[in-house]
């Protein structure tokens, strides 16, 4: 098995589980906030 099919797999799987999809949503929610303020505190620094 390759791993393009392997990929599939799991992302089918993924969308037949809501909880899957939650966690997913809920990591990527947290990344996403996590880079805002780091742009965020870069962009204060230049400001000094």
């Amino acid at each position: 098995m390759n791993k393009k099919s392997s990929i599939s797999e799991l992302a089918n799987k993924a969308l037949q589980d809501r909880f899957i999809i939650q966690k997913l949503s809920d990591k990527v929610y947290e990344l996403m906030l996590q880079d805002l303020r780091l742009q965020r505190d870069r962009s204060q620094n230049y400001q000094v």
